[in-house]
């Protein structure tokens, strides 16, 4: 699987607040897990801050293969997802809640590798229960009739 680390070494030493930008290419295989067609696109930024350095995720081109909820037929949905903040840390923060969650930069290689952030943002913005677009061929709903409030009200009265 080919690295996708970024190199930090200059933008380490940069001042708080200092921004870089980088666009990410990955193929649907280094993905495996995940139902993709062709490769995803990762626009990112890097910004320096106090803790260590912040991965911007802003944008992601991908698409989900993933089957109708319904019908059961293949669709071919492309991703839809808002901008996201991943810290990578320096070194272990005083007060974490747990050290699972935390992501650190390799301090040694001065690298830092999106991939698991790009790998959590695809499987928490996945559509789990995609529908076609139009309504199914295989199956038909049947019209919901809105139960009518006052309909056993008559019975009462009478």
């Amino acid at each position: 699987m080919p690295s996708h680390a970024i190199k930090i070494g200059k933008f380490y030493h940069a001042q708080n607040g200092a921004t870089e930008h980088h666009t990410l290419n990955y193929s649907a295989e280094e993905f495996a897990d995940l139902n993709l067609k062709g490769g995803v696109e990762v626009d990112a930024s890097l910004i320096r801050v106090e803790e260590g350095i912040m991965l911007l995720i802003q944008g992601v081109k991908a698409t989900q293969i993933t089957p109708c909820a319904q019908c059961g037929k293949s669709l071919e949905i492309p991703y839809e997802m808002d901008s996201s903040e991943w810290l990578f840390y320096e070194s272990k923060p005083l007060i974490y809640d747990d050290e699972n969650e935390s992501l650190f930069f390799d301090k040694q290689a001065m690298e830092l590798d999106p991939t698991e952030p790009v790998r959590q943002e695809l499987i928490l913005n996945e559509k789990i229960l995609a529908r076609c677009p139009k309504a199914c061929k295989k199956f038909k709903e049947a019209p919901e009739q809105a139960p009518k409030a006052l309909a056993g009200l008559k019975d009462l009265i009478q």
